[in-house]
């Protein structure tokens, strides 16, 4: 059981006489309920294995999608090309269970999963401020990006992108192999795997 995330990337951009702006970061995030029913952790954790995100043919309890999308244009000054209107935008997309009636839980075990969906939001709250991080970086480096052509400049700003989206995805998918195994030790996890005979 993991909680995973992952990406797609998109990129833009435009030959063209833009007035030159200082680049930024924007994001929006979007999260999506999957319901679960059960009256134990057990009874629930089986129906999060049923019923939650599939991520590289992985069951997850959670997943955090990122679609990331660079965008701006080029403009040729003299003797140099610089990047104009710049802009990285990040699109997360959340997938995380919800119990269709927690009432039917003990009220140890509610607390339990509270705390679990607290451990939850605190692990996709770090992949959002991954990605933050590693947009802002960048950010910082296209913005006072020149090269003596436009075409030499698409090329190493798209060189730059690419080496940014698999540098952070490196960082991601250590982060959550770390946290999958914190995942487990949650009272919740192993209230569930014990009434589920995993041991």
């Amino acid at each position: 059981m993991h909680i995973c995330w992952h990406m797609a990337a998109t990129a833009v951009l435009l030959l063209g006489a833009h007035i030159p702006a200082r680049g930024e970061v924007v994001s929006s995030t979007e999260v999506l309920y999957f319901d679960v029913v059960g009256s134990t952790p057990a009874e629930i954790y089986r129906n999060i294995l049923d019923r939650g995100p599939r991520i590289g043919g992985s069951k997850s309890l959670a997943s955090i999608g990122t679609r990331t999308v660079q965008d701006g244009g080029m403009a040729q000054t003299g003797d140099h090309c610089a990047l104009t209107d710049y802009t990285i935008t990040l699109e997360f997309v959340i997938r995380r269970p919800r119990i269709a009636n927690e009432n039917v839980l003990s009220d140890a075990d509610r607390a339990l999963w509270h705390d679990m969906n607290a451990f939850i939001q605190t692990h996709e709250d770090q992949h959002k401020d991954v990605w933050s991080a590693c947009a802002a970086e960048l950010n910082e480096r296209m913005s006072t990006l020149k090269a003596p052509s436009c075409s030499e400049l698409a090329k190493t700003a798209d060189g730059l992108w690419r080496k940014m989206l698999a540098d952070c995805d490196a960082r991601q998918r250590s982060y959550d192999a770390e946290q999958s195994r914190q995942l487990m030790r949650q009272p919740f996890m192993q209230r569930a795997r014990e009434g589920a005979g995993k041991h």
